[in-house]
């Protein structure tokens, strides 16, 4: 198995991972939002089968809308870097092996990267629903306290040197 950016050599007919809108965004909207660089999307391979994904975009985040905690000390002059992981999906046939971690890896490995580059202090996810918010929430991303309906809509953040640190990711930031 390994991960590579999407391309349009990669089949994405059989891509299931039991929310619709996931699937769909994959198969109709991941590559045409790569030509106008809206997002970039890796998929995880097996075989020559796509059994997960993640899409990734670079955003800003006004010192307000952040956790108290990392809002402390920044300035409120201009919106913080981020990295936004805007889908992440594992098919339905992998789920629960652990894949989903190793593309949450991957995906901060991409975010450190990019850091370097675009600055970004964060990386931020927007949870389709509450497995997905639990899933997120385990690996140390936090909620803003009153941030839309409780459980629902609400975009999780955690500090991008966090993120690095947490999953023990060697030679990046």
């Amino acid at each position: 198995m390994y991960v590579e950016r999407l391309d349009e050599s990669h089949d994405l007919t059989s891509f299931r991972c039991g929310v619709e809108a996931l699937d769909v965004w994959l198969r109709v909207h991941a590559l045409e939002n790569q030509r106008r660089n809206l997002s970039r999307s890796f998929v995880l391979i097996d075989g020559a089968q796509v059994i997960g994904y993640y899409s990734l975009t670079m955003g800003g985040v006004s010192r307000d809308e952040l956790p108290r905690r990392f809002a402390r000390g920044l300035p409120d002059t201009f919106d913080i870097g981020m990295v936004l992981v805007a889908r992440l999906a594992i098919s339905v046939d992998h789920q629960g092996s652990g894949l989903g971690r190793n593309l949450l890896v991957d995906a901060v490995v991409q975010a450190a990267a990019a850091g370097e580059h675009a600055a970004a202090r964060f990386i931020a996810v927007d949870p389709i629903d509450d497995r997905a918010r639990s899933f997120y929430a385990a690996f140390g991303f936090r909620d803003i306290p009153g941030d839309g309906e409780e459980g629902k809509g609400r975009r999780m953040y955690i500090r991008l040197d966090e993120a690095v640190a947490s999953f023990g990711i060697a030679g990046t930031p």
